[in-house]
């Protein structure tokens, strides 16, 4: 299935999705004004992550329970994560803002670093969040590299045991905003000339938040670092790969896309791309076979996950509270 979404209207002089990207970006959080809970997850091979539990004083059993996956040189403080979190908030939906393994507040705690495939920590929260509100609909949104998480713990959830049972029974709807399902050709899109700045910002970023634990291991000192990688590949290929397992960027690539899991999906999902993202080609959505469970809408415009349109509103959030809480 795929839409052409044509109700977005972007922000006056913010119709390039360079423009929506970097200034979507630079936006600040609002402030969170409600106690929240932090919660350490030990994940299934004995690693750790975070969630960040923001419960309405209204929820109660039974109500909507809602995961948030933060993208690339993301954590649960980042500004559409909290933007999002007080949206659902006040809907009264129980809303789960997920670090990564390696990532804010996880940092200190993890041994190892988070990468696109790693669906298995998704799910795991997903089944965590689903013992601790014992019944209720379960939902999901992944931004960007949180996005390709997600899809891939939503497609392997018929070959998972208990886990994939427990949450199965639950799960009630997915989005994803942004994500690179097929690693390879968004690595290959991203060598195009003009995107060194991202390169520069990512590279940046990944290199300074290398967890202290990973710092220490043995793995890491085994690694190349006497010239510092300029492209994410090279990133990926002398960093990311050797860190977690993969013989090189290729193979990380190959291993941890999503696109072929598409098809696998059985739970209701929405993927949210734009023809003007920057860092993701549309064509891979394009060329996408998914189930009959996945609508693939594509929007003419919105950048990497922006969406920003006049009078500070945002499409973005609109669309999925609808379509989340319908």
């Amino acid at each position: 299935m795929r839409h052409s979404v044509t109700s977005f209207r972007p922000r006056r002089l913010l119709g390039g999705g360079h423009r929506q990207t970097i200034w979507a970006a630079l936006q600040k959080p609002p402030p969170v004004t409600w106690q929240t809970k932090t919660v350490r997850l030990t994940l299934r091979d004995g690693d750790h992550a975070v969630l960040h539990d923001d419960q309405p004083s209204e929820w109660q059993p039974g109500s909507p329970s809602l995961l948030l996956l933060h993208g690339l040189c993301g954590s649960h403080a980042s500004s559409y994560m909290v933007r999002l979190a007080l949206e659902f908030y006040r809907h009264g939906v129980r809303t789960f803002r997920m670090d990564m393994r390696g990532c804010g507040a996880a940092a200190s705690l993890s041994e190892s670093v988070t990468h696109a495939g790693r669906g298995e920590d998704a799910l795991d929260a997903l089944h965590w969040i689903a013992q601790q509100t014992e019944r209720g609909p379960l939902l999901a949104i992944g931004v960007s590299l949180g996005g390709n998480q997600l899809l891939r713990a939503v497609g392997t959830l018929s070959s998972e045991d208990a886990i994939g049972d427990i949450v199965r029974s639950r799960m009630q709807r997915v989005v994803t905003i942004a994500p690179p399902i097929d690693l390879l050709r968004c690595s290959q899109h991203m060598l195009r000339p003009g995107l060194r700045p991202y390169h520069w910002y990512f590279v940046s970023q990944l290199l300074r938040r290398v967890p202290p634990k990973v710092r220490q291991s043995p793995a890491f000192a085994q690694l190349d670092l006497r010239r510092r990688p300029r492209t994410i590949f090279e990133l990926d290929d002398r960093i990311t790969a050797p860190l977690a397992g993969f013989q090189d960027a290729v193979d990380y690539y190959q291993q941890c896309s999503s696109t072929d899991l598409l098809r696998c999906v059985e739970v209701p999902t929405l993927v949210l791309a734009s023809e003007d993202d920057p860092l993701i080609p549309v064509a891979i959505f394009q060329d996408a076979m998914p189930s009959s469970q996945v609508d693939i809408q594509i929007s003419h415009k919105g950048g990497h996950a922006g969406y920003l349109c006049n009078h500070g509103n945002r499409w973005l959030d609109g669309l999925l509270i609808r379509w989340l809480l319908a």
